[in-house]
């Protein structure tokens, strides 16, 4: 009987925890579940993978990401984490937070040398190394 009531708090414990971990996941499934319901044609969107882009078509498993002007890309509807608008997250729990993250391009004076000049090729292309 003794060895019971010391088993009693470790059987409650491992009860809880699992219980919250449960909880936690059915929270994450309901939040998904709206983000893909209120995916719309146009929408700014990041997906899991980091990569940034505006949704160009929705199917029933999959949504098509144009990831530059004229390049579309098609991935499963689960790969979107959020949608996104202005740069700041719709979604996020602690968004009110960043309040000093706001980009000021007023000022901006680099210059984008990518578009002017094709890419160096690296060392591991270089047919001639």
């Amino acid at each position: 009987m003794g060895d019971l009531v010391l088993f009693l708090p470790f059987l409650a414990l491992f009860g809880v925890i699992i219980y919250m971990q449960t909880r936690q996941r059915k929270k994450i499934q309901a939040r998904q579940t709206e983000l893909q319901a209120a995916l719309s044609v146009g929408a700014p969107i990041m997906l899991t993978c980091g990569l940034y882009g505006d949704v160009a078509g929705l199917d029933d498993t999959t949504v098509d990401v144009e990831i530059a002007p004229g390049v579309v890309a098609r991935f499963a509807r689960a790969a979107v984490l959020e949608m996104r608008t202005n740069d700041s997250v719709l979604d996020s729990d602690d968004s009110d937070s960043d309040s000093d993250t706001t980009n000021d391009t007023t000022n901006d004076t680099t210059n984008d040398t990518t578009t002017s000049r094709p890419a160096k090729p690296l060392a591991h292309d270089d047919p001639s190394a």
